[in-house]
């Protein structure tokens, strides 16, 4: 049983991730947003979203929130060095 089992969370992980990026290309797009007028409020965040909603809406954003969360570390981690 846990010979089979490996394969198959393989499998599943890079359906999962294939599904992601192929999301992120045709779905989602980055966003930036400012806080205040001419930069005397809240720093910029820049979040990813579906085109023409806001964060959190539809299924397709609580569908892959952990690898939009990996990818927002990543890129955040990157900026930041």
């Amino acid at each position: 049983m846990a010979r089979h089992l490996r394969p198959l969370l393989a499998g599943l992980l890079g359906a999962y991730v294939l599904g992601y990026g192929v999301a992120r290309v045709s779905i989602f797009h980055a966003v930036e947003r400012y806080g205040g007028a001419e930069g005397k409020g809240a720093p910029r965040q820049d979040f990813i979203t579906r085109r023409d909603r806001p964060p959190g809406d539809g299924w397709e954003y609580w569908l892959f929130l952990p690898a939009i969360s990996v990818e927002e570390a990543i890129v955040g981690a990157i900026d930041n060095r």
